[in-house]
């Protein structure tokens, strides 16, 4: 390697490191508010209310992914180099906002009929309304990403946070129930694209010469359709057990999918959103590039199996006391869900790699196998099993089809299931005797009827405590590696 790649590999590394170091602070920041704003909303909303939303916010995601996963990734990959090429790219996202808009109010009593709920049908007009705005969005996050102007998004994320949370706690207080959720949907999208549009001016004349968008849309369609697939099956058993469970058995479901995804969500889009322009900026460097993917996956090892299996050990004594006894029913959809969350933080990665890298028909692939199992899985899941059925199908079917599925972005990026396994391997058997010696602790604690809330702070405590010991006696480097990496995001080491 010449000393200018070298000066710009270090460069590149310093500014992920900044990136992630300005995500993780003030997301964590926002996100402790988040969470404690979304418990205060669970305790104050019925199952029904928690449902209704869960059906709405389902099909916000499925059309959204025509931006966050398609025209985004496109614009981000090749940036507009021309006015023109701007306007075009900004009549085509408004546009195509305004058509899913109204699909989606088109849709209302269709959705409502099939949960049989009529309450269902206007919150997809809001929905409507979140989509329209989430378009004049795409355009300036794109170029903001493209320059990994990182600290900035993370501000505006962070601003969008609170908004959110201001509106649904307010609203949830005066027993608003499902609209207070899709006020916050609203509320966000009208401030990121506010703040978006402030940091970068994305608005301009739109124009009839959409042909200098062709490129976006040929590139945007292996994304759109690999993002509708993964959709598809993440969402289908929210589909389904709204028809089969009813809006207040899936609210359960909903409690525990959220629970679980939410720390999910967040993790994968914060790496997602600051590596898709590094691997774009390493398309010509293959060796870093799969460099980069296998230490993501290590982190994301590192740092997933604890916190998504601890939160599996916990949840029969969590879901009680944080959103009380009336949701116990969601204990064992959010142990099954969250045991194999670390699994779909680590696959998370292929998108980003994928899509930087050139290589967008490869995700293709994983969903040729990821999609009729999932299906299946889930179809006999929520059938026979209801909200339980739908999570163990998660939990069986999922790590097996995607274990087998990932094979191919490995082979795309040049790396192998060895040196995956190897970075792996560490932080699963701490992971695993934490969750051993933290369930021994709650059983024992169950016999000397011990306060729940004791039982769930000491064994929060106990996991913090083993899982580090663990890890640095099954992966030392890993260890090494938790403890400077941990510091960095949090502004205690240098970068």
């Amino acid at each position: 390697m010449s000393s200018a790649e070298a000066s710009s590999s270090v460069s590149l590394t310093h500014q992920l490191v900044l990136g992630l170091r300005s995500y993780a602070s003030l997301r964590l920041l926002t996100q402790i508010a988040s969470w404690a704003g979304s418990v205060y909303v669970v305790r104050h909303v019925t199952s029904h209310a928690l449902g209704e939303y869960g059906i709405a916010f389902v099909v916000f995601s499925y059309l959204g992914t025509t931006y966050d996963g398609t025209l985004l990734e496109a614009l981000i990959q090749r940036p507009p180099a021309t006015t023109e090429e701007r306007r075009a790219a900004f009549t085509l996202a408004v546009g195509v906002g305004i058509g899913l808009a109204l699909l989606a109010a088109a849709s209302s009593r269709l959705v409502a009929r099939w949960a049989g709920d009529a309450a269902v049908a206007p919150l997809m007009l809001g929905i409507a309304a979140a989509l329209v705005l989430t378009a004049f969005c795409v355009l300036p996050n794109a170029v903001l990403a493209r320059e990994m102007a990182f600290p900035r998004l993370a501000r505006i994320g962070a601003i969008q946070s609170v908004c959110v949370l201001v509106t649904t706690v307010s609203l949830a207080a005066r027993g608003a129930g499902a609209l207070a959720r899709l006020a916050g949907l609203i509320v966000g999208a009208a401030v990121r694209m506010t703040l978006l549009n402030a940091a970068h001016w994305g608005l301009t004349r739109p124009t009839l010469r959409l042909s200098r968008a062709l490129g976006y849309v040929r590139f945007g369609s292996i994304l759109w359709v690999d993002n509708a697939l993964r959709r598809w099956y993440v969402s289908l058993d929210t589909i389904l057990l709204a028809r089969w469970a009813g809006t207040a058995g899936l609210g359960y479901y909903s409690l525990a999918q959220q629970t679980a995804e939410l720390p999910l969500v967040k993790a994968s889009r914060v790496v997602n959103d600051v590596s898709l322009p590094a691997y774009a900026a390493l398309r010509e460097d293959p060796s870093a590039a799969a460099g980069l993917l296998v230490e993501t996956i290590r982190t994301h090892a590192i740092f997933g199996f604890p916190l998504f299996w601890g939160l599996s050990a916990t949840a029969s004594v969590l879901v009680p006391v944080v959103f009380g006894t009336v949701w116990k029913s969601a204990v064992l959809p959010l142990m099954a869900l969250a045991a194999i969350a670390p699994l779909r933080l680590i696959g998370s990665v292929e998108t980003p790699a994928m899509t930087g890298l050139g290589r967008p028909e490869v995700l293709l692939r994983t969903k040729a196998v990821v999609v009729p199992c999932m299906t299946l899985a889930l179809l006999a899941g929520c059938w026979f099993g209801g909200i339980d059925g739908a999570a163990l199908a998660w939990a069986l079917g999922f790590p097996l089809c995607y274990g087998f599925a990932f094979r191919w972005v490995l082979r795309a990026a040049g790396v192998s299931y060895g040196q995956i396994l190897t970075v792996m391997r560490g932080p699963v058997a701490a992971a695993a005797v934490m969750g051993v010696i933290v369930g021994a602790w709650e059983h024992l604690s169950g016999v000397l009827h011990l306060p729940r809330l004791a039982v769930l702070v000491t064994a929060i405590a106990l996991g913090a405590l083993v899982y580090p010991a663990g890890l640095r006696v099954t992966d030392p480097p890993g260890f090494r590696l938790a403890r400077t990496r941990t510091a960095r995001l949090l502004g205690l080491g240098t970068a």
